[in-house]
């Protein structure tokens, strides 16, 4: 990507985070003396209509294929606006993107703004998403921030904070399950949302993932099959990702005129 489409944040501290103005989608972030905490696919080229694999997608004004449009909706693969920052030189760096229905062509009927706030701070980050309905009349909407991490071996992670939560496991056609286990693991394909998540999970190792405003939290990994099937990722690279998104799935959003939703997602690092 060139200079005019990535915007780098710093902290005083060291710490790195680029968004692209493509899908206004975290690319990466990097804590002072830390490993990278975002998995990007090497062999994925964004286009205009065209999603980049990995970082963290905007999924917005509809989640996967629940909806007349197309997967994940027109935000992701939208060119969004930085409105403010970054701030450079602090303890805390911040920058403001938008994305509204004058800059898109979606077949979408309905007026609407989006604004993206990327907050970096020492061994965090927050992607804080907000909804304005601009029209006159309400609408709904379902999305989620579909945030990719980077791990070394997925078979070897896990992700706890869901014992006793209802999913749907959508790697078996929709069935609603309850989950007993204390950790979800990795073997092969996960696709689950679980409705009415809890505010904060841990993935394993070292990272703690909050939301607030999402009501739900999506957990995937393609597994071998599926990831060597998607065209847009190394096939061994399914072992280097796991996605914890922060969601609206369950029960779309209903916004009526002049309204706006907040939702968030915290990544925070663990000491070693």
């Amino acid at each position: 990507m060139d200079g005019g489409t990535l915007v780098t944040l710093h902290t005083a501290d060291g710490s790195k985070a680029a968004v692209s103005l493509h899908g206004g989608q975290l690319l990466s972030w990097r804590p002072a003396g830390e490993r990278e905490q975002i998995y990007t696919s090497p062999t994925s080229h964004p286009a205009p209509g065209k999603a980049l694999r990995g970082g963290a997608p905007i999924c917005f004004p509809q989640f996967a294929q629940r909806g007349p449009l197309q997967k994940h909706g027109f935000a992701r693969t939208s060119r969004w606006e930085l409105v403010t920052g970054p701030t450079l030189g602090g303890a805390v760096s911040e920058a403001t993107f938008q994305l509204d229905s004058t800059m898109v062509a979606s077949g979408w009927e309905h007026p609407f703004c989006l604004v993206l706030v990327v907050r970096l701070g020492p061994r965090w980050l927050e992607l804080h998403l907000q909804v304005a309905n601009t029209g006159r009349q309400s609408f709904d909407f379902t999305g989620a921030i579909h945030t990719y991490f980077a791990v070394d071996d997925v078979r070897q992670a896990a992700v706890r904070g869901f014992q006793g939560l209802r999913y749907e496991d959508s790697a078996a056609g929709g069935v609603v399950r309850d989950d007993a286990d204390a950790e979800v693991r990795f073997a092969g394909e996960v696709d689950r949302v679980y409705l009415g998540a809890p505010a904060q999970v841990e993935l394993v190792p070292r990272r703690r993932i909050t939301q607030q405003g999402f009501e739900d939290t999506v957990v995937w990994n393609p597994g071998p099959v599926k990831a060597a099937a998607l065209g847009d990722m190394p096939a061994e690279d399914w072992t280097r990702m796991v996605c914890v998104e922060a969601a609206v799935v369950g029960n779309p959003v209903q916004l009526a005129p002049g309204k706006t939703w907040r939702g968030m997602q915290r990544i925070s690092v663990i000491p070693a």
